[in-house]
């Protein structure tokens, strides 16, 4: 028993080598090529596994794309992390938004058939949803910059509405319906509309400002 327990973290790691692996080789694929899309046999070929490796990993190529999607957001938290953006949750929630942007618009062909692979119906749910909502909880922090008589609804609906505002508006964007250089303003109008609600009175002026401004800068005309 001992011993198996001391094998466990090195059975753990090749295994965490192994999807991440083929998850790379996903990427590469997707990258590469015309449509953003990939056979599972060109997958296997690309990581240089056995063709059955990632179906044993992930069981189907829905699994495969659901697991890109909740990579794509840990890089999202990971960016956010290491930059260490300063300010109160609305600071915070804003320049998340603008990271999450700028990671997107780095790969946008892989990250568009990425997320939109999310749209097809799959017998198992995805993390997706959670990730998202843990997401900009996470830039939400502690809630600084909400008004107190508010706070208790921020902390049950906020994050998880941000998560559906930002999907929304990159589903948007994959429909082409949002050019890349909109996708950030359009969240950022969203966000500040949401956050308004929400907000100390006196973050309430910089909010009404900041769509204003971004919503007059994109129709060309003056409030």
């Amino acid at each position: 028993m001992m011993e198996d327990t001391a094998r466990q973290p090195l059975r753990e790691r090749n295994r965490q080598l192994a999807r991440d692996v083929v998850l790379d080789a996903a990427e590469r694929l997707l990258r590469k090529s015309d449509t953003a899309d990939f056979s599972m046999r060109a997958l296997a070929v690309e990581a240089g596994v056995g063709f059955a490796t990632p179906f044993n990993h992930f069981g189907s190529k829905n699994a495969i794309m659901q697991a890109l999607s909740s990579r794509l957001i840990e890089r999202m938290a990971k960016r956010f992390h290491d930059e260490a953006p300063e300010g109160d949750a609305i600071d915070r929630v804003l320049e998340m938004g603008r990271i999450s942007v700028a990671l997107l618009l780095e790969k946008p062909d892989v990250h568009k058939a990425v997320v939109g692979s999310l749209g097809v119906a799959s017998p198992v749910p995805s993390s997706v949803r959670q990730n998202s909502r843990q997401l900009w909880a996470l830039a939400l922090a502690s809630f600084t910059g909400i008004a107190e008589d508010m706070r208790a609804m921020a902390q049950a609906t906020l994050a998880e509405q941000l998560a559906f505002d930002f999907r929304g508006c990159v589903s948007f964007w994959i429909a082409g319906e949002l050019e890349d250089e909109d996708l950030g303003t359009a969240f950022r109008v969203g966000a500040c509309t949401l956050l308004l609600g929400f907000a100390n009175p006196t973050r309430r002026s910089y909010l009404i400002g900041q769509i204003k401004s971004l919503q007059s800068a994109r129709s060309g005309l003056a409030w």
